[in-house]
């Protein structure tokens, strides 16, 4: 709706000839505003970890890995992520061969809104919070790639 609403923005600015000044330089900041809400936010795409091993079995040798840890899975959490409190999507569709989730928030939040991101091939997760302005997000995957046996994470789009 945004680009549908930037795309034509112009074409409206000089169809409505017969506003005012002020009236033309509300409407330019108001769709401004609403382009200007939206945020991506990215978890790194790849991150390196040092794993080591405790103890070694009898009769075994260790060895390592060169696999990248690349990012295989995102989830959003109603406070820290060491509490447990994972959210569920609140909306998931496909279209174009692509895969839409989205999670609302509350708008007046008490408890902070936390962004993790798994990795493949370790057990480190990394996590944020959100900006509490922040209502909702919507990732979209890709199924046809995949990424420790899930769907590539390619866009996290908040607003």
């Amino acid at each position: 709706m945004v680009t549908f609403m930037r795309r034509n923005l112009h074409t409206m600015m000089f169809r409505a000839a017969w506003l005012s000044g002020p009236a033309l330089a509300g409407m330019l900041l108001f769709f401004l505003a609403l382009d200007a809400r939206a945020e991506i936010i990215s978890c790194p795409a790849s991150i390196a970890t040092k794993q080591e091993l405790q103890t070694v079995p009898s009769e075994w040798t260790a060895s390592k890995d060169a696999l990248p840890s690349n990012l295989a899975n995102i989830a959003f959490y109603s406070g820290p992520p060491d509490q447990k409190a994972s959210l569920v999507s609140d909306t998931r569709v496909t279209r174009g061969g692509l895969i839409y989730a989205t999670w609302r928030f509350q708008a007046k939040r008490t408890e902070s809104i936390w962004l993790s991101c798994s990795y493949s091939s370790t057990i480190v997760i990394l996590s944020k919070t959100i900006s509490t302005e922040i209502t909702a997000c919507t990732v979209t995957y890709n199924p046809k790639v995949s990424v420790a046996g899930l769907p590539e994470i390619q866009k996290i789009e908040c607003k």
